[in-house]
């Protein structure tokens, strides 16, 4: 991807930022600060809704390295290069060479980061909640948040559209029953875009009843 910068490499693996990933974290630090924190911790003042904002987003950010890391690790296993990991608007991809070498490997590559994000919100949620007792109020509302943020993480990516994990776990699964790759992602390319015309139509239903932040996410 063009406009990407290197920040840093992780067992040979280069992490790099494209530039709409700036859009994004602001973007999300101004929804956090303006709107979640203020309904969940309205006791504390503004500067802390924007500290946490920060923290949060990027928080959220080092969760889809964890996740693309997770994939990126288990298709070195499998024998496959690994150019790198690029995090951008939509979230993170982890860039391999080549296609997995067998059914197993791709159900394999696929699954475990769905796994990932589930093991974070569950490491999230038990942190919040005892960190009510223990940490800051804020410090726990931010915990609390990157647990579910991270389960639905886990959850969308379940969706059986390719390129998500659901879909790629969808083309294992006609890979193994036809023998045929071709076949496999044509088929789960296929469900990806009606995934994504889904998602468009949702959209507009969003917009059409007044809610125009949801819309346009």
């Amino acid at each position: 991807m063009g406009g990407t910068m290197r920040v840093l490499t992780i067992r040979g693996i280069p992490i790099n930022v494209h530039v709409s990933w700036l859009v994004i974290y602001g973007l999300i630090t101004w929804t956090l600060a303006t709107g979640y924190f203020p309904h969940a911790l309205p006791d504390v003042p503004a500067a802390a809704h924007w500290a946490n904002g920060l923290l949060a987003a990027f928080l959220l950010f080092v969760s889809v390295l964890l996740h693309e890391l997770s994939h990126s690790f288990v298709a070195m296993a499998h024998g496959l290069s690994v150019r790198g990991i690029t995090l951008h608007v939509f979230g993170g991809v982890s860039h391999l060479e080549d296609e997995p070498p067998t059914p197993r490997a791709e159900f394999l590559i696929a699954v475990v980061g769905p796994l990932t994000s589930g093991i974070l919100a569950a490491l999230f949620g038990i942190a919040a909640g005892l960190g009510r007792d223990v940490l800051s109020r804020p410090l726990a509302g931010t915990l609390g948040y990157l647990a579910w943020t991270n389960l639905l993480l886990a959850v969308f990516n379940l969706v059986p559209g390719f390129p998500l994990d659901g879909g790629r776990l969808l083309r294992s699964a006609i890979w193994k029953a036809t023998g045929s790759i071709g076949q496999a992602t044509r088929i789960a390319s296929m469900a990806g875009q009606a995934v994504g015309w889904l998602l468009v139509a949702g959209g507009v239903v969003y917009l059409l009843g007044g809610n125009l932040a949801g819309g346009i996410w």
